[in-house]
């Protein structure tokens, strides 16, 4: 299950002044999203698809084949911008005809690629094998004469002055220059449409003989259909395109130079998959934009196909520059290739003799599944094999053939096209024991991490690493022999054929292959901004420029130029342009069909667009291609000016103390409160004395550990660096150090540093490190960097070890200021073996605990946005406002604002007016700007609110978050004040009525996520107990905060989603799910976060209705809860306690309900020395049977006796023994109707025939009858006689004897139980009393003459008969009608002498002679 703590980005005010208006004004997302898409630099553009039978986000139900929905722009500084359809637009989904669903996208900023799985428009069979001849002659194509789009015309926002101007006759294009010349005017009042000039139409050149209608002519235009969704209210802010912005999405690690190089969606699930280029591979939702699976290609070990050659991963040896996807079904095929780095020698794991390393390639492939049969969808991502590949990188490729099966193609070292079939093996299931075993040998890795390394980097020919991919069918199809280097390959296959097109700076070759031949052609001349190309059909394909893309058409000619009849397999390969579309100052282009393309670039007034070029008729017989508007960034952006003061850069110490930088380079000091509030503003005592010259754009903390000074240490965009005073925020230093600004500050220790002690190291972006004495605050020297980033820093003694990613390291002496030298991965192994280095952490720290953290992209709005670890906030308030201490008022005060400044972010206000005005009248929570996100695996969502409804119609996920952050959050708040009511007022509302308030596209939470949620915090419980004990009494609770908090308000949710569910939607959820239930799973696969996630959602249906799960369900569920019970997982374990605890009832129908029972026993009494650590869940089992014995007395009750009369072992009675001990203490009422037959099992277990058990058990049963007397006026215990009296509820009183563990006799006179029982000093009286009689009766029970003849009778009374030696009648009125439980408190037995004892019934006090 997922471990990872309640972390949500909260994103603060602009600071700038951005924002129109006050209240009503968008939130700072949405203004700062906008604002940021604006500026980057967009790499890749891909669009994603409704299909048929879907539903839109929005709830429409589709008739189109293929809609599109949104569109998704990938940037160089590896974010993600997703676009969806605008809910607040008229419009319907896009619909595009024919539309290419499956391509892989391109490699370039501006191109298109093929999708790997496109299906041929031809007949398939498989492919046959090709007995290829010689190299057919290269034959010139046909005139490539092009047709150029409209330019002529307007959008409204770049003036008046302009329309005048076309009405006149004409408009003046602007320069590309201007186009691309971002600017930040946005004054215009109204936004519209663009208007459709008329333009050139498409003039392909002389027209073959016997060529028909081009594929412009037999194609129509899309046309968007118009609906009417169902209303929901206009947002201020968005603008009726149909697309709108939703999401920003961060990558997990934000690294310099990680371009977002690929993105595919996933045509068979919402999906998107998005390669880096320093070899991230993400997968991301097109839902809410979270990313849903990551991981680094490097990292992770794989083996080569036979016959192929491995290669030793190093992360800064390649750049991935491809990607290819295959999709079967529930799975996917992902191929990813990379090129060495140019100006980095690689340290490869092959024998490079005779190799050129320029024409090496790293391949990489890996399996996706989409487990939709677990119930949520759940995605799992295995590396199924990596190779090198020789020969040109840019023929490698992956390619869906004629049969459906993936085929793997490149070119080899002497330019021979080989093409195979790739097959994956199935995966071998690796048991959860296995996988943490490795993930906690990472845990302890040593300093030196090339040790740890060099086992996982080996090369897998030698560490044998399995390959689960093998290359079959390898066909050579002839080779192509280019005269320059190629640039790129493109193939489509049919069952019989394979066409191809091949392109260099300067030629374009087509060719293609049958059984028979391949025949290569010339096509035309290519262009050395010629960027990719992408197959449509068997004979349409798109070439992809940097400004325009062009449609062209293949066919087979004879020599005189004539068109050979369809069907025929050999002739002269020809190509000519049917269509151009050029589109000005474009970032990136995606072409959807032969008449449809997408383009995002910057308009003239600087606002990001996407834009869909469409061809429409224009005259007669002419076409021409007219853009759409589909978004534009929003102008309710002011103009910024250099001079405007804004946010750059966050520094969060605490949330109540964050240092903010600002692009006028100075820096100010403000609190999370302070952000969240509207119209913010800080004091002039809060900023900076003296400005940098650029933007701050870098904050980092040190502190002196001499004079304890903390510093702040920042950097500018212009690489100056500054230190300021924390305190008092006066300027004590400045320089300008660097080209590339400053990106880590690392401080030595005066004790620790030696030459370095009392010094920072700051490091830049390019691995240049600055080395700045503190004392005195001077620049000393400056250490050089390398090509490869810098990987780690070492101290130790006088010298200095920088290790680089391509694994090579350099050796500096910093007394003497010299380089020592350079050296490679051994060498530098051999170095840290001596000892004496201490490593410097460059990594990022993830979002946990107090302190939150700053994003690490540079943008405007993860400049104004922080990290924030809700579940350590919430441990921290809560005990915070539970603490005693006098000196902890101002710190209560300041977390209670804290929180509810949380609050104000969490709520969504103009739901319901009633819950608005309690929560800013009641609660003191008004509206506010500031706004929140997702995160996910380490990644960061932003999210553009439309309005008070949009943060609930998303996803389920992110739905779940919001409402679990806010519901937990409102439950801490309930201990800072007398606000219960209003508190459970407000939580009731967003738990049980968003549904109707929201309305129809209302998203639920997750039941999935909240059971993970559910399920750790449940599973933590025992961690808290554990780490509680070692606390002081008085602060013990604090440990159980956090759980409590998160538990409840996941167990709120969790019951309102279930309660909302029909019987038909319970039923099928069960149905779905029980599938993945532990019982019917391999060993392998029985801790699983699936199985353990199913069992918690079917085991609480099934302990709450289980009336409408059938046998079989209940069954399985029930043997599940049996299995998890003997896990050795402590959260399996966990689990199934906590279902133990409530379906008891259901369980014990379907197990040995006594078994159930010993577990839990065996559980609750663990005393084993393995099992007192912070994995106890001992706590939480005596939880669960303090519930169970309270409802299943008899069961409980009977199970206890027999297992301490007849145990398993001596150890398992003294557990249980143990547990009896307990179960006084906490139960005693529902003990007290079983206590004769206990207290007559413990008394047996001391029998002296068995001293060894007697001994064992003597401590613990002495434990207990300590407990029972006690707490049970009922019994009583003489020591000297070592006679125990148990009184009964038929009025009866057992004595037993515990020397020899027996019972001696039964005094029988009460007709009622008795009240209380007391022995008399001596031991020879026995009085009881009775309150429904008003009697108390005193007895003889001392020994007698007469006993040793009638052993087991009772003494002699002094007349005949079984009647008391005497009888003693009272009369209290009222006072002794009581409960049991006030009896227990309220009678007692005092003796004042050896005949005389006082009966206590609350006040009144009577006296007797016995």
């Amino acid at each position: 299950m997922n471990s990872v703590p309640l972390v949500l980005p909260f994103t603060l005010s602009a600071g700038d002044s951005v924002l129109e208006g006050s209240s009503d004004a968008p939130s700072c997302a949405n203004v700062l999203i906008d604002r940021a898409s604006t500026i980057t630099d967009v790499s890749c553009l891909t669009p994603y698809w409704l299909r048929s039978g879907l539903e839109s986000s929005s709830g429409q139900q589709l008739s189109s084949s293929d809609s599109l929905e949104g569109v998704a722009l990938g940037c160089k500084d590896g974010t993600l911008y997703l676009l969806r359809q605008n809910r607040h637009s008229s419009s319907a989904p896009i619909s595009i005809e024919n539309p290419l669903l499956s391509r892989s996208p391109s490699r370039t900023a501006v191109r298109l690629s093929h999708r790997s799985h496109s299906r041929p428009r031809t007949p398939t069979s498989s492919l046959a094998p090709f007995s290829l001849t010689s190299r057919a002659r290269v034959v010139s194509a046909i005139s490539d004469e092009q047709a150029q789009g409209s330019k002529n015309h307007v959008d409204f926002d770049e003036g008046p002055e302009k329309l005048k101007e076309l009405l006149k006759g004409g408009v003046k294009d602007s320069s590309l220059t201007d186009r691309r010349r971002p600017s930040l005017d946005q004054t215009a009042s109204t936004e519209r449409q663009p208007v459709q000039s008329k333009g050139l139409a498409s003039a392909p050149g002389p027209a073959p003989r016997g060529e028909g209608k081009s594929v412009l002519n037999t194609t129509h235009s899309p046309t968007p259909s118009i609906a009417s969704p169902p209303s929901t209210p206009s947002s201020p802010f968005c603008p009726s395109y149909q697309l709108s912005l939703e999401f920003h999405t961060f990558p997990p690690r934000s690294i310099p130079d990680n371009a977002v190089i690929g993105l595919h969606p996933l045509v068979n699930s919402r999906h998107l998959i998005c390669l880096r280029s320093q070899g991230d591979l993400s997968v991301y939702s097109v839902d809410d934009g979270s990313c849903v699976l990551s991981l680094r290609i490097p990292q992770l070990p794989a083996g080569p196909p036979a016959g192929a050659k491995g290669v030793e991963p190093s992360e800064a040896t390649w750049t991935w520059r491809d990607l290819f996807i295959h999709e079967t079904g529930e799975s996917a095929i992902i191929l990813t290739s990379a090129v060495i780095n140019e100006g980095i020698t690689p340290d490869l794991s092959v024998d490079s003799e005779g190799s050129n390393q320029d024409q090496l390639s790293r391949v990489s492939v890996f399996e996706l599944r989409d487990n939709t049969d677990h119930g949520d969808g759940d995605l799992s991502l295995d590396k199924a094999a990596e190779w090198l590949v020789e020969g040109p990188s840019a023929g490698i490729g992956l390619r869906t053939g004629g049969d459906d099966t993936p085929k793997f193609f490149h070119l080899d070292p002497s330019n021979h096209l080989i093409v195979q079939r790739v097959v994956l093996v199935p995966t071998v299931i690796q048991s959860q024991s296995e996988s943490q075993g490795d993930s906690s040998g990472m845990a302890r890795a040593s300093l030196n991490p090339f040790k740890a390394s060099q086992e996982h980097n080996a090369f897998p020919g030698n560490r044998g690493e399995a390959c689960r991919l093998t290359l079959e069918d390898s066909l050579d199809i002839g080779e192509l022999k280019p005269s320059q280097r190629l640039k790129g390959l493109r193939l489509f296959f049919t069952r019989e054929r394979i066409r191809g097109v091949a392109w260099s700076d300067s030629e374009l070759y087509g060719f293609e292959s049958d059984s028979q031949q391949l025949v290569i052609n010339q096509l035309r001349a290519a262009h050395e901004e010629l960027k990719d190309i992408t197959w449509f059909s068997w004979d349409t394909y798109f070439s992809v420029y940097s400004d325009r893309i062009q449609v062209s058409r293949l066919r087979l000619v004879d020599p005189n130029n004539d068109r050979l009849p369809d069907g025929r397999s050999s002739g002269i390969l020809q190509s000519y342009v049917v269509g151009t579309v050029t589109i000005q100052a474009t970032q990136a282009l995606y072409a959807l069909s032969p008449t449809s393309v997408l383009s995002t670039g910057i308009s003239n007034t600087g606002r990001r667009q996407v834009e869909l070029f469409t061809i429409i008729p224009s005259g007669e017989n002419r076409k021409e291609w007219a853009p759409t508007t589909l978004w534009k960034s929003c102008d309710k952006v002011k103009k910024v000016s250099d001079d405007t003061r804004r946010i750059t850069c966050l520094l969060p110490l605490e949330l109540t103390h964050m240092i903010l930088g600002y692009s006028d380079g100075t820096i100010g000091r403000s609190s999370f409160p302070n952000l969240v509030q509207l119209n913010s503003v800080l004091a002039p005592g809060d900023f900076s004395d003296i400005p940098l010259n650029g933007s701050v754009i870098g904050l980092h903390v040190v502190q002196n550990d001499q004079t304890g000074e903390r510093l702040i240490v920042g950097g500018a965009d212009d690489g100056s660096v500054a230190i300021w005073s924390l305190e008092s925020m006066k300027t004590l230093a400045r320089w300008i150090l660097f080209i590339v600004p400053l990106q880590r500050v690392l401080y030595l220790r005066y004790d620790k540093g030696g030459p370095l002690g009392g010094c920072l190291l700051c490091v830049s972006g390019d691995g240049t490190i600055a080395v700045i004495a503190l004392d005195n605050y001077s620049f000393l020297y400056m250490v050089p960097g390398a090509p490869a980033p810098l990987a780690r820093i070492y101290v130790g003694g006088n010298n200095l070890l920088l290790s680089y990613a391509d694994d090579r390291a350099r050796l500096w002496d910093v007394k003497t200021l010299e380089f020592w030298r350079s050296m490679d991965l051994e060498k530098t192994k051999d170095q840290l073996a001596q000892g004496g280095w201490t490593e410097l952490s460059l990594r990022d720290s993830p979002p946990m605990g107090n302190v939150p953290t700053a994003l690490s992209v540079s943008s405007p709005d993860s400049s104004s946005t922080i990290l924030v670890d809700l579940g350590s906030f919430l441990t921290r308030a809560v005990s915070i406002s539970k603490s005693t201490a006098g000196d902890d008022h101002s710190t209560r005060e300041r977390t209670a604002e804290v929180l509810r400044s949380l609050l104000q972010v969490l709520l969504t206000p103009g739901l319901n007016l009633d819950i608005d005005a309690i929560c800013r009248d009641r609660l003191g929570l008004p509206a506010t700007q500031a706004s929140v996100g997702f995160y996910r695996n380490q990644a960061s969502t932003l999210i553009v609110s439309g309005n008070s409804q949009s943060p609930w119609c998303i996803s389920g996920e992110v739905s779940a978050s919001r409402a679990l952050a806010l519901i937990a959050c409102l439950r801490a708040l309930m201990h800072f004040g007398n606000t219960t009511d209003h508190v459970n007022t407000v939580i009731a509302f967003y738990a049980t009525s968003l549904s109707h308030t929201v309305g129809r596209g209302y998203v639920p939470p997750s039941l999935s996520s909240l059971a993970r949620w559910w399920f750790d915090a449940s599973s933590m419980s025992h961690l808290c107990y554990f780490f509680s004990a070692r606390l002081p009494s008085s602060r013990r609770w604090r440990a159980f905060c956090f759980t409590d908090e998160l538990r409840l308000a996941a167990r709120t949710l969790f019951d309102a989603g279930v309660a909302g569910l029909t019987d038909e939607e319970t039923i099928s959820l069960v149905d779905k799910w029980q599938h993945s239930l532990p019982f019917l799973l391999p060993d392998a696969e029985r801790r699983s976060p699936v199985a353990s996630k199913a069992l918690l959602l079917c085991g609480f249906i099934a302990a709450d209705q289980h009336s409408l799960l059938s046998t079989s369900a209940l069954n399985i569920i029930s043997k599940s809860v049996m299995i998890y019970l003997h896990e050795n997982d402590v959260s399996c374990k966990a689990l199934a306690i906590d279902l133990c605890s409530r379906g008891f009832s259901v369980w014990q129908h379907y197990v040995d309900s006594m078994e159930m029972l010993r577990s839990l026993f065996n559980l609750a009494t663990s005393m084993k020395k393995e099992s007192i650590s912070a994995q106890n869940v001992g706590p939480q089992a005596r939880q669960a049977v303090l519930h169970i014995v309270t409802d299943h007395t008899g069961i409980f009750m009977t199970t206890l006796s027999l297992d301490i009369l007849h145990p398993q072992n001596l150890e398992h009675r003294k557990s249980v023994m143990q547990l009896v001990a307990f179960l006084i203490r906490k139960k005693p009422l529902v003990i007290h109707p079983n206590l004769p037959k206990l207290v007559e099992a413990v008394v047996k277990s001391l029998d002296p025939n068995s001293t060894s058990h007697r001994d064992a058990v003597l401590d613990a049963a002495t434990e207990i009858l300590g407990h029972v007397v006690k707490t049970f006026p009922t019994i009583d215990f003489h020591m000297a006689s070592q006679r125990l009296a148990v009184g009964t509820d038929e009025g009866a009183i057992v004595m037993y004897d515990l020397k020899t563990a027996t019972r001696l006799y039964v005094l029988e006179s009460h007709k009622q139980g008795p009240a209380a029982c007391s022995f008399s000093p001596d031991g020879h009286r026995l009085v009881s009393v009775s309150l429904e009689e008003g009697v108390v009766f005193v007895w003889k029970v001392g020994s007698s003459f007469a006993s040793f003849f009638n052993p087991g009778a009772p003494p002699r009374q002094g007349h005949a008969g079984s009647e008391p030696f005497k009888s003693l009648n009272f009369n209290v009125g009222n006072a002794a009608v009581m409960t049991l439980e006030e009896t227990l408190e309220h009678v007692r037995f005092e003796w004042t002498a050896e005949r005389s004892v006082q009966l206590r019934i609350r006040e009144v006090t009577l006296t007797f002679s016995t």
